[in-house]
């Protein structure tokens, strides 16, 4: 399209200068003649004057078809090549952008399901370290329970053979010797702990 908008540009840059050569030449003839050539067409001049604008038209053309049009072609298919490349980037770019996208979805999901896990194994432990604890409260609890039982079975027996030693003196009338008193209280511990383990 550009070659033919240049080539009639050109061919008006000839017709136009040599039409007005042939007009001024025949300006110079009677005035009679000079309305009848205006009614003639574009070429109604001489020959000589068809021929030097041919010969003026392919000397243009080759001058064109040299300087103009080869540069002029090239620089369109320079421009056109450039602009293949400029799309094939962008091309690439916007891939590379979407696969880059994708990958930080992907980095994401995974960040927000590490985090997940990790709260998830924060919990467990915190529910086992609890776990122990009131584990170890309990124990500690029946620990002293049983030491606390202990010492009051314990000092029950202690009453109860003391309780046992009056009453014995009580009923003998008499002072018991030690030997008695540890012989009668150990007798009398025995029978309550035979007595308390039947119940």
């Amino acid at each position: 399209m550009a070659k033919y908008v240049l080539l009639c540009c050109a061919v008006a840059l000839i017709v136009l200068p040599c039409c007005g050569i042939a007009r001024a030449s025949h300006g110079a003839e009677p005035a009679e003649e000079g309305a009848a050539s205006e009614g003639a067409g574009l070429f109604s001049g001489s020959l000589g004057d068809s021929l030097w604008t041919v010969v003026a038209f392919v000397a243009l053309l080759l001058v064109l078809t040299k300087f103009a049009w080869k540069p002029l072609l090239s620089a369109l298919v320079a421009r056109q090549t450039h602009i293949e490349h400029q799309l094939r980037t962008a091309e690439d770019s916007r891939l590379r952008a979407e696969k880059m996208l994708e990958d930080y979805k992907q980095q994401g999901l995974g960040i927000v399901q590490q985090a997940a896990e990790q709260a998830q194994r924060h919990q467990q432990e915190m529910a086992e370290k609890t776990r122990q604890e009131v584990l170890a409260i309990r124990r500690r609890a029946q620990d002293e329970i049983e030491s606390a039982r202990a010492a009051a079975v314990d000092d029950l027996w202690k009453q109860a053979g003391d309780m046992v030693l009056r009453v014995g003196s009580e009923v003998l009338g008499r002072t018991l010797t030690g030997q008695d008193n540890q012989h009668l209280a150990k007798e009398a511990v025995n029978k309550i702990r035979q007595a308390g383990g039947d119940q």
